[in-house]
Parts: structure tokens; sequence; C-alpha cells
């Protein structure tokens, strides 16, 4: 968004578009749920969340993805083995209601870390860096830049960091209700347009993308260089849109989320895929 704005792309469509910034997707979805945005971009979890809750939505579009979330973790001794560590209860910190807390969840899954060895503690992704340094929590998991900093903050050498690329990985994708979405589907198809344009610079002009992105977000270069490689930017609807989110909604549904009767919605159903079928019918996938 932050380029296609810069570069005029969305000018260029004939588009007068005001972005808003906000420190994670599901602030972002609780504006346009609240009336406040006409469209708004967040992870899938915080939509399947929501959708599971009663909010009616469209999904428009994947526009990037995430292929890692890390476990950042203080370190106590010489070991960095998970199921050695959480023999002590650990408080870990991480974003409820958002997918940092999807992830956390399949990390102890993972290891088989059973709910009486840690505890969950709710933070905003932008004091994640300063809890951890402070040693409020024993760890983070936190979506980036925000694991980058905190990693500078409280030291490489006294963390552990967990990589876990193949737990989960997260989509980003734009939305919209859907009366908003039937009105305006020509402006969706320009929109479309536009960041097709901004991909494409994007992928052309790297350093220039990434002081763009470091003017509008107030993030250093150096930071956002180092976790650009774990983004994917790309117009897009894949096929594993779908199973991620039923996966979750079943999440959901096991630990209490929303109640077990429950009926997990058809998610499929939640595509507007015109739109982007007329711009770019290849990157359909569903």
């Amino acid at each position: 968004m932050d380029i296609a704005t810069s570069k005029n792309f969305f000018k260029e469509e004939g588009l007068n578009i005001e972005i808003k910034q906000f420190t994670g997707g599901k602030f972002a979805l609780q504006a346009l749920l609240g009336g406040s945005l006409d469209l708004a971009t967040a992870a899938e979890f915080p939509i399947t969340l929501a959708t599971m809750q009663g909010a009616k939505l469209s999904m428009l579009a994947q526009i990037d993805e995430t292929k890692e979330f890390s476990m950042i973790l203080r370190k106590e001794n010489s070991s960095s083995n998970p199921t050695t560590y959480f023999t002590k209860k650990r408080k870990i910190g991480t974003s409820i209601g958002a997918s940092p807390e999807f992830f956390t969840s399949q990390f102890f899954k993972k290891y088989n870390i059973n709910p009486s060895q840690y505890e969950i503690v709710s933070i905003k992704p932008e004091d994640a860096p300063i809890i951890l340094s402070q040693g409020s929590v024993d760890g983070i998991a936190i979506y980036e830049p925000y694991a980058h900093v905190a990693i500078q903050h409280t030291g490489k050498d006294n963390v552990w960091v967990l990589n876990e690329p193949n737990i989960y990985s997260q989509s980003m994708v734009l939305i919209a209700t859907p009366d908003w979405s039937i009105k305006h589907e020509k402006n969706i198809e320009k929109i479309f347009r536009a960041l097709q344009k901004a991909e494409n610079f994007m992928k052309k002009h790297e350093e220039e993308s990434l002081k763009i992105i470091s003017w509008s977000t107030k993030l250093d270069e150096d930071t956002l260089r180092s976790v650009w490689p774990i983004f994917t930017f790309h117009l897009g609807l894949n096929n594993k849109l779908i199973p991620t989110m039923e996966q979750e909604a079943q999440w959901a549904k096991d630990t209490g989320k929303v109640p077990k009767e429950t009926t997990t919605p058809n998610f499929r159903k939640l595509i507007f895929e015109a739109p982007l079928r007329k711009v770019a019918p290849s990157s359909v996938e569903l």
C-alpha cells in the first residue's frame, strides 16, 4: 500500500486513497468493523476469529505472506531445547487474538508442552521489545519487525531465537464488508491494478522500496532489510488460505475462543474473487 501511494499508482488509476497505519492487523480489522475504514489488511487468523464470532466480511485478495515466526526466549543456561526450558513454568508474551497467539499454540503442540508449563501474557506488539528486555516475561512470540527489535533491545547473546518456518505461515488479506465490496467492485479492480504496479516496482527496486517503507512506518532501514526475506509480496488467492482458516476455526472451538457448538463458516463463501479474476486471473488458485 505504501509503495502504491508513494509512487502515485493509485492516482494513476483515478483513486484517492488515504492510508492509516496500525501496529497490528487485528486493530485495522476492528476499525473496519467499527465503520471507520472502507478497506483493511489483516492476517487470516483474526479474520477467522471475527467470522466465527458473527462478523460479516469479504476477503478480496492476499497481498503478502510471512513464512516464518520465531519463539524468542531469554537465556538461563546453555540448553536451547524447548522441552528442557519449559520444565520450569514460563511466562510467554504474545498478541492475543492475532496470528502470534495461534503460532504460540502450535509451537507448544509441536514440542508437547502442556498448559501447566506456561502462562500466556497478552502484550501489544509495539511493547514486546521493552517487555522482553526488562525481563517481565521469559519469552515472546510476535511478528516482525517487533521480533527483530526485541532481539536488538535484549541482546542477541541473551536470547535463543527458535525459528519455526514449518509451523505456521501467515497471510495478510485485503478485506471489506460484503455490501461495500459489491458496491465498489470497479474501484477494487483499480486498487488491484495499482497493487500490481507496486509489486512489480518492489521486485525491480528493492532499495528504493525499503526507503519508502522506512519513511512511512518510521522503522530504520537496517531493521527492514533484516526482516525483508521472510515476507513474500504477491497479490493473489492461494489454495492454502481456506485449509489454514479451517484449522484455526477448529482450534478456536477446542480452546474456548468460541463455543464448541459454533458452526464453522464456509470460508470459501467469504471470498469475493470477481475483481481479482478480472485483473489477474492466473493469481487465483482456489
